[in-house]
């Protein structure tokens, strides 16, 4: 009986048992060790599941006939997407944390020791736990579909591989590959595996059981997985140099530790103990270093943004639930600049065809070889061959008119930011397009309302708010107002999830949630420096407490003329309880210091690019003279600095919940680290308040009210929870 045939009635342990059957060998003697979690989309490694793959694989070794055995899936999607997550949030100590690992481990060692041969049949996901598994097998064979992804991206859950993962892996693959695996937790395609010996084989989605089979037999017959590559002098000498030996090896490790250093400023424990673990190399070490990271804060920051994440995959926005969505196959994308062509791009890549229209030819032609060169990257990556660049860019067509626009179903907008122009904008479209047609408009700050005031259907007018570059950035989030129709919120929501994205939908505001947080922190950082602290002080506060960039930094590669107009929407709408710095900003741009894109903004530029020496980015001694100190610079303190800019954020985005333009403290913590880079580890701004409590939160910022006025007054709702000791989570 296979999982898929279980009746609903049974118990959660007849599931589990469930879950893992084994198929008797055949003529050859290739038993199959078959895994399908049953009720769940895909395969994860639970401990209820520990002692059932113990118990098939001694089921196994008791069939006579078995000579190999292959591990594989019965889900269609995927191998083993990894541990379950509930499980590790469910310990409460370390010391339980080290057994969770010691038994994931002793599972590994089961299947490693078997006797004969194991062949792991991998199609899609194989991730974390379920590479261990695989890792323990004696070879790998992987599906040649884009859906099939390796990795051990326990790091971006602020863990380390738990089940040998961090012995066998180097073991298989090197160190050097082995620790860019650990240390970044990305994924590798089959092929690339295939290159670095990852897996051995790598087949038609349709063939794999059969080469599964037929590697598993041929192993039993003797023959080795697969025939090792000639190195050349160079390539053996360097393995030699550096992983062959012990001092290579150290040299290795101390590289890895200064670039984490660099890249993390060690506010990240663990890929740190990553590079401890594995410079020890056994699985005591391992599981030792695993306790531990499981009971760190930022691990458990981190696993928050999980959980918001899988909490809001199917969160589509209010009143959405019983609404279908309508298909999207064309797009219109009005506005070819830099942000239009990022999202054209990224909808083409999806299957998406895309029509631009820009006022210029000049620009279409731009966004075009933006695609290209995008296209182009991934072709080098190997994700696509040339034939998929080619597919996707016959996709891409645009003009200076409305020529293709008639049967779009959607069209996005990305033009200036000024309301006449976005009005217009949405009244040609309608007159343009087929009359059902969604209107998506991409603005930073201006009320969606207010671009939909004389819409002819403003329930088909929505916010669609990208961060750039749209094909890094993973977010977007989705605007309504009180008249968007269901529908066009659903159908909206899963295009942005078509295109890879992670989605917040929220309530129209100025600003709405993720431009109305930044704005505080920004506001701060230029308060910062008109009080005489060096700009490059106000950015290394910033990072020092886990923002990816500074708010200086930041305001160079927005461009500083934008950020003026966000502050004018900004102002006009929150000067209630915002405080808003002089309009010294306004000299900057007037003398055309508007950041990278004119190579002249905070710091100094060449060609676009920043100028640094040693390692730190050069600051434009110039700007002083436009403040009011001038050159006569503060110490600074580094400390209050960032206490001043984390809860200027925090604090606002507790007031947009509490005014309802958040519908969910999930929504607001995913928006924040993945919209503005809110420092991950901190889980997002309702975490923060939850670790701390919000009298804690409250009591600091009426210390920041004494010293520097009303804007960091705490919000009603966070005097409200300070009051109750309520919290955002339970």
């Amino acid at each position: 009986m296979t999982a898929r045939q279980m009746s609903l009635g049974e118990s959660a342990n007849d599931a589990a048992q469930a879950a893992i059957r084994y198929e008797a060998a055949d003529a050859r003697g290739v038993g199959v060790v078959w895994i399908d979690v049953p009720e769940k989309k895909v395969n994860t490694l639970s401990v209820a599941l520990m002692p059932q793959l113990e118990a098939v694989f001694a089921e196994a070794a008791g069939d006579g006939k078995l000579r190999a055995l292959v591990i594989a899936s019965g889900k269609p999607s995927g191998f083993i997407a990894g541990a379950d997550i509930d499980d590790l949030n469910d310990v409460t100590t370390a010391a339980r944390g080290t057994e969770l690992s010691q038994a994931g481990q002793q599972a590994m060692d089961r299947l490693e020791g078997f006797g004969k041969p194991t062949v792991a049949a991998i199609h899609g996901d194989c991730l974390g736990g379920g590479l261990e598994l695989a890792l323990a097998c004696t070879a790998r064979v992987a599906t040649a579909s884009e859906k099939t992804k390796l990795a051990l991206p326990e790091v971006m859950l602020g863990l380390l591989p738990g089940a040998g993962g961090t012995v066998r892996l180097p073991r298989l693959v090197g160190l050097q590959a082995a620790l860019d695996m650990m240390l970044t937790g990305k994924n590798i395609r089959a092929e690339k595996a295939l290159k670095m010996g990852l897996v051995d084989q790598v087949v038609p989605e349709r063939s794999l059981l059969t080469a599964a089979r037929d590697l598993a037999a041929a192993l039993a017959d003797g023959q080795p997985a697969r025939k090792k590559k000639k190195k050349d002098i160079k390539t053996m000498a360097m393995e030699a140099a550096l992983e062959g030996n012990i001092v290579g090896r150290k040299v290795v490790l101390k590289q890895a530790r200064k670039m984490v250093m660099k890249q993390s400023k060690g506010l990240y424990p663990a890929p740190l103990k990553i590079l401890d673990v594995v410079e020890a190399g056994t699985f005591a070490a391992e599981s030792e270093a695993f306790g531990g990271l499981l009971m760190t804060a930022e691990s458990k920051g981190l696993r928050h943004l999980f959980h918001c994440i899988t909490a809001l995959k199917k969160n589509d926005g209010p009143d959405t639930a019983d609404v279908a969505s309508r298909d999207v196959a064309r797009v219109g994308m009005l506005g070819a600049g830099l942000m239009g062509a990022g999202i054209a791009t990224v909808l083409a890549d999806k299957g998406v065809t895309v029509r631009l229209k820009d006022i210029r030819h000049e620009a279409i032609g731009g966004a075009l070889d933006y695609a290209r060169k995008v296209y182009g990257k991934s072709v080098k990556r190997k994700r696509y061959n040339k034939a998929g660049m080619v597919q996707r860019m016959g996709l891409l067509s645009g003009g200076v008119d409305y020529a293709g626009f008639t049967d779009c179903d959607v069209v996005i907008e990305a033009v200036l930011e000024k309301l006449p122009l976005k009005r217009a904008m949405v009244a040609e479209i309608e007159n343009r397009t087929r009359k059902e047609a969604i209107f998506a408009t991409n603005t930073s700050a201006i009320p969606i309302t207010d671009i939909a005031a004389e819409a002819k259907h403003p329930e088909r007018v929505i916010g669609m708010h990208f961060f750039s570059p749209v094909e890094k950035m993973p977010l977007v989030e989705i605007i309504v107002t009180d008249k968007t129709s269901p529908e066009v919120t659903k159908t909206i929501s899963q295009l942005s999830r078509t295109m890879g994205k992670h989605v917040i939908v929220v309530r129209d505001c100025p600003g709405f949630y993720t431009t109305r947080v930044l704005a505080p922190y920004m506001i701060e950082a230029t308060f910062a420096a008109i009080e005489g602290n060096p700009v490059d002080a106000i950015d290394d506060a910033a990072t020092r407490i886990g923002f990816p960039v500074g708010p200086i930094t930041l305001m160079d590669e927005v461009g500083i003329d934008v950020g003026q107009k966000v502050l004018e929407t900004m102002k006009a709408a929150y000067s209630a309880h915002m405080d808003f710095p002089p309009d010294d900003i306004d000299k900057f741009v007037a003398e055309g210091r508007l950041g990278r894109k004119a190579s002249r903004g905070f710091y100094v530029y060449e060609g676009g690019k920043s100028k640094t020496e040693k390692g730190r980015k050069i600051v434009d001694e110039a700007i002083y003279d436009h403040l009011p100190q001038g050159r006569n610079l503060l110490a600074p303190n580094h400390d209050e600095l960032g206490e001043r800019l984390v809860l200027a954020l925090v604090n606002e985005a507790v007031r947009c919940f509490g005014e309802g333009i958040l519908l969910d403290p999930e929504s607001g913590d995913l928006g924040a680290v993945m919209g503005i880079g809110f420092p991950p580890f901190q889980g997002g701004p309702f975490r923060y308040v939850d670790r701390f409590g919000a009298r804690n939160i409250v009591a600091r910022l009426r210390a920041l009210e004494l010293r520097y006025g009303r804007r960091f007054a705490p919000c009603p709702t966070l005097c409200e929870m300070a009051e109750s000791g309520a919290r955002f989570y339970g």
